[in-house]
């Protein structure tokens, strides 16, 4: 078997896999997260275009609506609607923007990189309306999140990008460090190759002969 062969016979285990090639994974990464960015920002627009402006008044959870609700929201806060959080949010996706950036590189799955650009492209829709969006509709800055499901806070189309790229990049590592130990747990293949005995060098020999 040639160097190659066993290389790819290797990566096929699942146990060493060889580093998608550069070029490949950063286009599949971005081809994923614009994507996520224009489906996020096409979805938004036309929640600003169809639903009605979001009321002051407090929400109630009315277990008589249906599950899922279409709800024009202005989020103009962070966690737990704490306000000022602009500017912080902007740090987080430059910095998740570098990791996805330099952790690209090191990645031998396809699903792992669809999930960094799953993250990437999510983080980038949320920013955009922290720093674009001034359409007199929501407040300047606010994030427009339009998808209400049951009592879950109101997100949109970026948000679970982000969610499920987290949660696919989270499991694929976990099931990749499971299988990483189970190997190491096994060892080495002993598949080495015994010599001859001596009834099977007596039957080359022969055949040598006749020859």
């Amino acid at each position: 078997m040639t160097a190659k062969a066993m290389s790819d016979s290797t990566a096929s285990d699942g146990v060493t896999r060889r580093p998608l090639p550069g070029r490949l994974g950063y286009a599949l990464c971005a081809a994923v997260a614009g994507i996520v960015l224009v489906l996020d920002q096409a979805t938004k627009f036309v929640a600003l275009q169809t639903l009605p402006p979001p009321q002051p008044t407090a929400q109630v959870v009315d277990s008589s609506l249906p599950l899922l609700q279409w709800q024009l929201i202005g989020n103009t806060g962070g966690a737990f609607s704490i306000p000022g959080f602009t500017w912080m949010f902007v740090a987080v996706t430059v910095i998740v923007l570098v990791l996805v950036t330099r952790a690209l590189p090191r990645t031998d799955r396809l699903s792992l990189t669809v999930a960094y650009g799953l993250v990437a492209g999510g983080a980038l829709g949320n920013v955009s309306d922290r720093l674009l969006r001034s359409d007199g509709i929501l407040p300047e800055g606010a994030v427009v999140d339009f998808i209400k499901l049951g009592a879950w806070p109101t997100f949109n189309v970026a948000d679970m990008a982000i969610v499920c790229g987290a949660a696919s990049i989270l499991l694929l590592t976990l099931a990749a460090e499971r299988e990483a130990r189970r190997h190491a747990r096994a060892g080495p293949d002993h598949q080495s190759v015994r010599p001859p005995t001596a009834t099977a060098q007596r039957s080359a020999a022969s055949a040598d002969d006749a020859r």
